[in-house]
């Protein structure tokens, strides 16, 4: 499914990149889990060698759209879908406690979220605190039935997208009781907490947008404000402004509260695309717990490979669906399982490869001896209807992890139906169509 301070090349060339948790993977023996194959670190992973460089303008034009759109303009679009499906009695939701959520719950956080009032502010604003876009104002998860292995925490379907710390966006209206605006994002659509929120005059908008920008090299890293209290917690693919720097920090204003941040820590936004680089950004989220919609602030599949590719200046959709069609892509559903993998040998791309299953979104990163692998976060692999093989974490894996424990036909190579390449040329792009039809004609 379903929305920076330079390292040195000595030290990117001399670091060894260890997982921490290596030692929970491996001790992976209750049957509710699949056994993971390969060591969790990318030590193992084959090099990134392609020549590739992202424009960082056109990045940061996506990222300042809403500064620049109106809520006018999306007036006729279904901007608040969630709700009739919240309000479909066939539709069965639960609270934390498994009880189920009663249709006046619904109804009461509908009328909260004063829909008549939508686009009557179309005000800047900046996002000042790392916080969660929702499809309806509350805080309370939105579970199904938490007693099947596939649904229940961490699926809160309240949620939409995270909204990294130092996001422009524009407000529409707020809700009734004022804890809430509707939001336009460049993630989507939806309601985050006010108090999450600092308005910004066109002035000072304009201001902003010229300012440079830093990336994270590290994940969870605590920054703190100019007083020295917290402030805010780093998340990898977020752009963070500075205004000036030296031999150890540099200094940037979030909204009205300044703050401060080891060199070390981060890099001037766009991050090269490298091997090190590209490394460092995933082991920095390997291994770090599923999250739907970003539950918990975690990520699920597509917000994954959207951090990955952000410190380079690439943009990608929020929804893996999204994502796959952002590029040229390849419909390979019609091949058997073996067709496939020799797809991938001659065509795949390690790490500017998306492979696509309806609902979930996986980085093909080459091969380990004789499996293809990916990098992805994903919660379980299907073992029946309901049953998981849990994972819940991102996780460097093969295609055909679980071959032993569940159906051929359940294998995420089986079920693999698309090919997405972020860099392709108009040779490549003939040959995979001259294979393609190559196959359909012999079949």
């Amino acid at each position: 499914m379903r929305y920076i301070l330079v390292f040195s090349l000595l030290f990117f060339t001399a670091c060894s990149f260890k997982n921490p948790t290596n030692h929970f993977k491996e001790n992976r023996t209750n049957s509710h889990y699949a056994k993971l194959e390969f060591e969790q670190s990318v030590d193992i992973l084959p090099k990134f060698n392609q020549n590739i460089n992202f424009n960082a303008k056109d990045y940061k034009k996506i990222f300042f759209k809403p500064w620049h759109s109106s809520f006018k303009n999306y007036k006729n679009q279904n901007l608040f879908w969630a709700f009739p499906i919240y309000l479909n009695p066939k539709n069965k939701y639960y609270f934390f406690n498994k009880q189920e959520i009663p249709i006046s719950w619904f109804e009461k956080q509908i009328d909260n979220a004063n829909i008549k009032n939508i686009g009557k502010l179309n005000q800047k604003a900046l996002i000042i605190q790392n916080t969660l876009l929702k499809n309806i104002p509350t805080q309370k998860a939105i579970l199904k039935n938490s007693f099947l292995e596939n649904e229940g925490f961490p699926f809160d379907y309240a949620n939409d997208a995270i909204l990294n710390i130092a996001t422009p966006v524009l407000i529409s209206h707020y809700t009734k009781d004022k804890r809430y605006a509707f939001v336009l994002s460049e993630a989507g659509i939806g309601f985050v907490e006010s108090q999450n929120l600092e308005t910004f005059s066109n002035s000072r908008a304009k201001i902003y947008e010229k300012l440079h920008f830093i990336t994270p090299l590290k994940e969870k890293e605590a920054v703190f404000s100019k007083d020295h209290r917290f402030f805010f917690e780093t998340r990898i693919g977020a752009l963070y402004p500075y205004y000036k720097q030296d031999k150890k920090y540099f200094y940037g204003k979030i909204g009205s509260k300044k703050y401060k941040i080891l060199k070390k820590d981060v890099a001037k936004f766009p991050l090269k695309l490298n091997d090190a680089n590209l490394k460092n950004q995933l082991n920095q989220m390997l291994g770090l717990p599923y999250g739907w919609g970003g539950y918990n602030l975690e990520r699920d599949c597509s917000l994954f490979t959207r951090d990955v590719f952000s410190a380079f200046g690439l943009y990608l959709p929020r929804n893996s669906g999204a994502q796959k069609n952002a590029f040229y892509h390849f419909d390979i559903s019609m091949l058997n399982n073996n067709q496939k993998k020799d797809f991938l040998n001659r065509f795949g791309k390690a790490y500017t490869t998306l492979l696509y299953i309806p609902g979930h979104i996986m980085l093909y990163a080459g091969k380990i001896t004789d499996n293809n692998i990916v990098i992805h976060n994903i919660w379980g692999l299907r073992k029946g209807k309901t049953q998981r093989l849990i994972i819940g974490e991102s996780a460097i894996t093969s295609l055909e992890i679980g071959k032993k424990e569940i159906l051929e036909k359940n294998l995420l190579l089986s079920r693999l139906k698309e090919v997405s390449f972020i860099s392709l040329s108009q040779k490549e792009i003939d040959e995979i169509n001259k294979y393609l039809a190559k196959d359909l004609s012999n079949r």
